[in-house]
C-alpha cells in the first residue's frame, strides 16, 4: 500500500500545511522557534529504530509538521536579508543529512518522507537563488536524495515535485555553471561519468502533460550546458540513452500516424492548426519532432551528430 495514497495520511498532511507559522516574526524568536522545532524532530528521530521501535504514523506526521515550520522560518529569515542564524544552524548541525539518513530507515513511510524532503529542497532552492547549493551540508544530502530516486517508481504526486526540483536545479546550473561540478561526476579510473539530474529527467521525456513538458524543458537546459562542457557532452551523447530514446520515440510516433485522412470539404488542400489539433497522433508526433529539433539547435555538436545518426 502506498502511504502517499492513504486518505488518512494525506488529509493529515493537508491539515498540517494549513497550520504554518506566521509569515513574519522577530529574528530572535524565529531562531528559538527553529531550534525548538528541530529539537522535537530530533527526539522523534532518535527514539525510532527500524528493528526495536519503528516509526508510527504519528511520528511521521510529527516530523512533517516540524519540517513545515522549519522551512517557513528559513524562508522568513532569507527574506529579511539580515543575519541567518537559522540557516547557519541548519548547515552547521548537518540537519539535512540526519533527516535523509533517518528517512531511509522508515520502511513504508519512505515515499511520504521523500516527498517532504523534495518539497523542502524545492522551497529553499527557490528562495535562496542557488546560494545554498555551494554549501556541502546542503548539496551533499540533496545529491543523496536524488541518487536514492534513481530506478525508483513513485506515485504521481512525488514525480511532479521531483521534476519541479530538477527543473529548478537545471536553471541554477545554467545561471551558475560553476555549480555543475557538484552534480556532474567526470569519469575516473574505472568509474564512469554520472549526471544524476539528467538521468532522472530521462524517465519523463515522453510523459504527457505539464510534468513531461517541464522535464523536457529541464533536459534542454542540460543540452545548453553541454555546449560549453565537453565531458557533459560526451556523457549525454555516448553514455546516456537520450539519443536512441528520442529517435525511437519519434519513429514510433511516425508509425502511429493515420494512413488516411477524412476530408469533409471538397476544396481542402492544406493543413491548418485546427486540422492538426483534431488528430492526436499528429499532435504527439509534431511535439516530439519540435523537441528533437530544439535539442539539435542548442546541444553540443557531438550530441547533435549522435541524434541525427540514430534518426537516419
Amino acid at each position: 500500500m502506498s502511504w502517499l495514497k492513504s486518505n488518512s495520511l494525506s488529509s493529515s498532511f493537508s491539515k498540517l500545511k494549513n497550520s504554518s507559522p506566521p509569515k513574519e516574526c522577530d529574528p530572535s524568536a524565529c531562531y528559538e522557534s527553529f531550534k525548538r522545532h528541530w529539537q522535537q524532530t530530533n527526539e522523534i528521530i532518535e527514539k525510532t529504530e527500524p528493528t526495536k521501535n519503528p516509526p508510527r504514523t504519528d511520528d511521521i506526521l510529527g516530523v512533517v509538521n516540524h519540517l513545515d515550520h522549519l522551512v517557513t522560518l528559513l524562508c522568513i529569515e532569507m527574506r529579511s536579508h539580515e543575519n541567518n542564524p537559522c540557516l547557519e544552524f541548519l548547515l552547521s548541525e548537518n540537519l539535512l543529512d540526519k533527516l535523509f539518513l533517518w528517512s531511509t530507515r522508515t520502511g513504508r513511510y519512505g515515499n511520504a518522507l521523500k516527498l517532504e524532503q523534495i518539497r523542502l529542497y524545492e522551497t529553499l532552492v527557490s528562495h535562496s537563488h542557488a546560494q545554498l547549493l555551494i554549501h556541502e551540508s546542503f548539496h551533499r544530502p540533496l545529491q543523496a536524495l536524488l541518487a536514492s530516486c534513481v530506478s525508483q517508481l513513485f506515485p504521481v504526486e512525488v514525480e511532479k515535485r521531483l521534476v519541479v526540483l530538477l527543473n529548478q536545479l537545471c536553471i541554477c546550473l545554467v545561471q551558475h555553471s560553476q555549480l555543475l561540478t557538484l552534480f556532474f561526476q567526470e569519469a575516473k579510473d574505472d568509474q564512469p561519468a554520472g549526471f544524476t539530474i539528467f538521468s532522472l529527467l530521462m524517465h519523463y521525456v515522453h510523459r504527457d502533460g505539464a510534468l513531461g513538458q517541464q522535464a523536457r524543458d529541464a533536459l534542454l537546459l542540460c543540452m545548453v550546458l553541454s555546449k560549453t562542457n565537453q565531458p557533459v557532452a560526451e556523457f549525454i551523447a555516448h553514455q546516456s540513452t537520450v539519443c536512441p530514446v528520442l529517435a525511437t520515440g519519434l519513429s514510433g510516433l511516425y508509425s502511429a500516424l493515420p494512413r488516411k485522412l477524412s476530408v469533409a470539404v471538397e476544396d481542402w488542400h492544406r493543413f491548418t492548426p485546427d486540422d492538426v489539433n483534431e488528430i492526436p497522433e499528429l499532435v504527439a508526433f509534431m511535439n516530439n519532432l519540435e523537441f528533437c529539433n530544439a535539442v539539435v539547435q542548442v546541444a553540443h555538436p557531438a550530441i547533435r551528430s549522435q541524434l541525427l545518426e540514430y534518426l537516419y
